[in-house]
């Protein structure tokens, strides 16, 4: 069947199913999915959302008890208003940010990236069901709404750089500033913001161009001002009466404004690395076995590929991907059962150098290069300040830089979405191992 002959409801429904089938395995929400850091739901959030209820309308923002940025907690205030208070249906509300998420990467990957509607629709579901997305759909923590507003971002960008009219752009900074608004950790989309209003093209020519050139540098500027000023009101990165031991990017001292170990935090590099390392290869895979590579052709195009690598690797040798007694994640917990050689666990010796090869191959094909070089980088370079090398931190920013790269027809078969099917499986079981 053909894009043309599938019903427009068939996407938006069939994105629709893992949430609800999650909503009735846990009896409309009132059984707590016991995820990863599941317990900041009631610790936290819950509690800073209850407080900004009483508060409203204009709540306060300096002192609450979350550590991080208050947008989510005060969007899930005004909504509790309408729909009450009870827990299972603010969940809801994140369930809802969670799909509208999934939307977003169908829209991103179909419009954006020229994908085939099963192609495209496979992948959002693959990114959906990822391992931190999911179990995050039915707690309420702000991971998946700063997400959102991360591909949101992303996707107007994109737009921008089609059409060359600003009115995207200006979009998509407001997305980064409500990102930066429910996680300090998005802020690396400053950075994205600020290079494409640099590289992106415009019509006008002369001061017409430079007056346009202006408008975008200022505000991707703007984007930072709602979070600078409550970082200014915080004296730090921290509310002063939040917790800085659920936030990775803050201080062990709240109000302190300093990073917590006062350096640069390589392990959480190393695991976006090693993140990307297995995601591109199992996804690839199929596409790879299925060429023939004639021996002069290797010996040709593996000369890239391997010093990518081998730059990788010299990371792991200077800076040690050492578990700490705070890593977490999948990654963390296979390596944990392979012997270390030069200090990392084999684990790591394999992931490492193939995220560099990973990232080299699929760079050099990505139908958006400037896309995925702009957003890969800048979420590596945020990754060296994540002072918890915990894989939720890492995990749907690394998968989405592989899904970036993926080709118009390139997994339009069966054959070569196994290593989605693969991966698919294997977040399933992921979060089922919480229940089991």
């Amino acid at each position: 069947m053909t894009s043309e002959k599938v019903p427009r409801w068939v996407v938006p429904v069939t994105l629709a199913v893992p949430y609800l089938v999650g909503v009735a395995a846990l009896r409309g929400l009132t059984v707590a999915l016991p995820i990863f850091h599941g317990g900041d739901e009631l610790n936290y959030h819950y509690p800073t959302i209850l407080r900004f209820a009483r508060e409203l309308p204009f709540p306060n923002l300096v002192h609450y008890r979350a550590a991080q940025t208050p947008l989510f907690h005060l969007v899930l205030a005004y909504v509790g208003k309408v729909i009450g208070y009870q827990l299972w249906r603010l969940r809801l509300v994140e369930v809802l940010i969670s799909y509208l998420a999934a939307l977003t990467v169908y829209s991103l990957l179909r419009r954006r990236l020229g994908l085939e509607l099963v192609t495209a629709l496979a992948l959002s579901l693959l990114f959906a069901l990822s391992p931190y997305m999911y179990g995050g759909s039915f707690r309420l923590i702000t991971d998946n709404l700063a997400t959102l507003f991360t591909l949101l971002a992303l996707e107007r960008f994109e737009r921008f750089r089609e059409t060359d009219r600003i009115g995207p752009f200006l979009l998509g900074c407001a997305c980064v500033a409500a990102a930066t608004l429910t996680r300090q950790s998005t802020a690396f989309m400053i950075g994205v913001a600020g290079l494409y209003a640099l590289h992106g093209r415009l019509p006008a020519r002369g001061w017409r161009a430079l007056g346009d050139r202006a408008i975008l540098v200022g505000a991707a500027g703007a984007s930072v001002v709602p979070v600078g000023a409550l970082f200014l009101a915080w004296h730090g990165l921290v509310p002063p009466g939040g917790d800085p031991s659920s936030c990775a990017l803050c201080p062990r001292k709240a109000g302190s404004g300093q990073t917590a170990q006062g350096h640069l935090v390589v392990q959480s590099t190393e695991l976006a690395l090693a993140t990307i390392g297995l995601y591109g290869a199992v996804l690839f895979a199929p596409v790879l076995m299925g060429r023939v590579w004639p021996p002069q052709r290797v010996l040709r195009e593996a000369r890239g590929p391997l010093l990518a690598a081998a730059a990788a690797a010299l990371l792991l040798a200077t800076r040690p991907a050492t578990p700490g007694p705070h890593d977490a994640g999948i990654i963390w917990r296979a390596a944990s059962h392979f012997p270390t050689v030069l200090g990392s666990s084999l684990v790591f010796w394999v992931l490492v150098p193939l995220s560099g090869a990973v990232l080299w191959f699929r760079i050099r094909v990505a139908p958006r290069r400037w896309l995925v070089i702009t957003f890969a980088l800048c979420f590596l370079l945020s990754t060296l300040v994540i002072r918890y090398p915990w894989q939720k931190y890492v995990d749907p920013f690394a998968l989405l830089t592989v899904l970036l790269t993926v080709r118009p027809g390139e997994l339009n078969r069966p054959s070569r979405l196994a290593g989605a099917a693969l991966m698919a499986l294997a977040f399933v079981g992921y979060t089922l191992s919480f229940v089991v």
